[in-house]
């Protein structure tokens, strides 16, 4: 494979930065600010993909309020039942990755896998504004006083609404869809590697945490997916929508996610997220084989 065709494979370079970070350590100093900037950027050339007037339409207010109640309520409230078996640092972490929004990839994703992006597009948009507020509210809730909310408040800011505003410059300079795709999955790269290098003596002293977080893992991505999946086919929903509905219902940000653990707790409590990060890979390329052999309406796989 040529170094061009790694740095356009968003899988590739997950990996790369996961096994780079994991064999060097990460960096020496800065992990924090490392960290804040790769995601900024990946969030700024991601949300360039959302334009609101593009999606706003009839019907949209449904979607929006289907796909918080998957991602909001439904994972969330999986993320937090299994989270709360483990020990307050790592628990911290499932907490930050269920007030979470859902992944900005399932605008594109969706796309890839065949469904429509119409209503996707707005309730993307629409998660990310609560966001602003749901965050701050269940970190509160179940954290308490061990998080600042003026500082989840201010990092907020700068990992959401700036890059937000961001966006919109770089959106009307209209880079190539291989610069954006490269440039995103370099930021991606940058700060796998500060995280899970930061995390290198976790992954590697205590492989029974890493078994347990795994399997949690497997359940909350597989299980609320497929269990989605299979629910809105029973109730007769086509194919080109369940498949926006069933990435808001195993998806998570992230990248959002443990950076903020950097940046508010310790590097242990990105653990469960950088995990968590493989498998949602493993999940959207298994996903691609899955409605491949799925017909459109709500036929089941051949």
């Amino acid at each position: 494979m040529r170094p061009s065709e790694v740095l356009e494979s968003y899988s590739h370079m997950m990996v790369l930065g996961l096994v780079l970070g994991l064999l060097v350590g990460g960096f020496p100093a800065m992990t924090k600010e490392i960290s804040m900037a790769s995601l900024a950027l990946l969030m700024t050339f991601s949300l360039a993909n959302i334009r609101l007037g593009e999606a706003v339409g009839r019907g949209q207010a449904k979607d929006a309020a289907v796909a918080l109640a998957l991602n909001y309520v439904l994972l969330s409230g999986v993320i937090l039942a299994m989270g709360w078996m483990f020990s307050e640092e790592i628990w911290w972490g499932w907490v930050l990755m269920a007030a979470a929004p859902s992944a900005v990839s399932v605008v594109p994703f969706t796309a890839i896998l065949g469904g429509r992006t119409g209503g996707v597009l707005f309730a993307t948009a629409v998660n990310y504004i609560l966001a602003l507020a749901l965050m701050p509210l269940i970190c509160l809730l179940f954290i308490g006083s061990a998080v600042s909310s003026w500082s989840l408040v201010t990092y907020l800011l700068v990992l959401i609404a700036l890059p937000m505003a961001l966006s919109r410059g770089v959106m009307r300079l209209r880079p190539s869809k291989r610069v954006s795709t490269v440039t995103m999955n370099l930021a991606f790269a940058v700060l796998i590697f500060a995280v899970a290098g930061s995390n290198r003596d976790a992954f590697f002293d205590d492989l029974v945490l890493v078994t347990v977080i795994s399997v949690a893992c497997i359940v909350r991505t597989f299980g609320t997916g497929l269990g989605t999946e299979y629910v809105l086919r029973a109730l007769g929903r086509p194919k080109e929508e369940r498949i926006g509905h069933v990435l808001f219902a195993s998806y998570k940000n992230l990248g959002l996610t443990a950076t903020l653990a950097i940046a508010l707790f310790e590097p242990v409590v990105a653990v469960p997220a950088t995990i968590c990060i493989v498998f949602e890979v493993v999940w959207v390329i298994w996903l691609g084989r899955f409605y491949s052999r799925v017909s459109p309406g709500k036929g089941a796989p051949t």
